[in-house]
């Protein structure tokens, strides 16, 4: 039997723009940034394609533990800017504090907490807005070490700097255990089969 893919992909889809436009209304200047971590969490979803027969249980405990790590990690953005301190962006894009607070403190949050939700509701599109933020927290969230170099190549600290690391390690803790999650169910049914 053929299994048909196409409420999942169009789901995705939509989902991709939906998030594209909330960031062009509320964050102009970061929807490069927004486009990577859509492209970015296709490829993690495509190697760890979590699909509504996965038991969100398994994975939803590290997954919410990873948006509140960066929760707090935008909060310590926010008082680096505040307090005048660098932006990890500054190398690429003139951050404001609307941007900063409309982006990493208003829509990706609630895209994050809505993906939860979704992947508790045994949605597939869950699994894949939950890769686009695993993808954020793998590779952009380690960016807070690298960027300081590209302003003069010394190392200084930059906003979100202190914390990154928490969000970034614990996002490659949740997708390995997606992955685990998900190639056991695959086992799985592969012997019931």
């Amino acid at each position: 039997m053929v299994k048909n893919n196409w409420p999942v992909i169009g789901s995705v889809i939509v989902v991709a723009a939906l998030y594209l436009l909330a960031e062009f209304i509320f964050a102009p200047k970061v929807m490069a940034s927004a486009a990577v971590l859509l492209v970015g969490g296709l490829v993690l979803w495509r190697f760890a394609p979590a699909t509504a027969e996965l038991d969100p249980t398994t994975v939803i405990v590290p997954y919410l533990l990873t948006v509140i790590a960066f929760i707090a990690h935008v909060y310590e953005e926010y008082r680096a800017f505040v307090l005048g301190f660098p932006s990890v962006l500054d190398p690429v894009v003139d951050l404001d504090l609307n941007t900063l607070l409309s982006h990493a403190a208003f829509v990706s949050p609630i895209v994050w907490l809505a993906a939860a939700v979704v992947m508790l509701k045994r949605w597939s599109v869950g699994y894949y807005l939950a890769c686009v933020f695993l993808f954020g927290m793998m590779f952009m969230e380690p960016t807070h070490f690298i960027a300081p170099f590209l302003a003069d190549g010394t190392w200084h600290y930059v906003g979100g700097a202190w914390t990154a690391v928490i969000p970034a390690v614990l996002g490659w803790y949740t997708y390995l255990r997606l992955r685990r999650e998900t190639n056991a169910m695959k086992a799985e049914n592969r012997t019931h089969a």
